[in-house]
């Protein structure tokens, strides 16, 4: 992926992200985490689903606009 904002990751400036999705220990929910593609340091956590996603595809099976 291109890094286009210039960002480095604050343990081995690597300029470089992925997102991996994990169920943590002992939790219940599986979360997506941002992290540095070479050295792995978590940069950042965001929720599995796309909760404005599935908010849309409910409203509209409901017919509401």
């Amino acid at each position: 992926m291109t890094n286009y904002s210039g960002s480095k990751c604050p343990s081995c400036q690597g300029t470089f992200f992925e997102t991996v999705v994990e169920s943590p220990t002992n939790s219940n929910y599986k979360l997506q985490f941002v992290r540095c593609s070479s050295c792995k340091t978590v940069i950042g956590v965001l929720e599995y689903f796309n909760v404005g996603a599935l908010v849309e595809k409910i409203l509209l099976k409901l017919g509401i606009n």
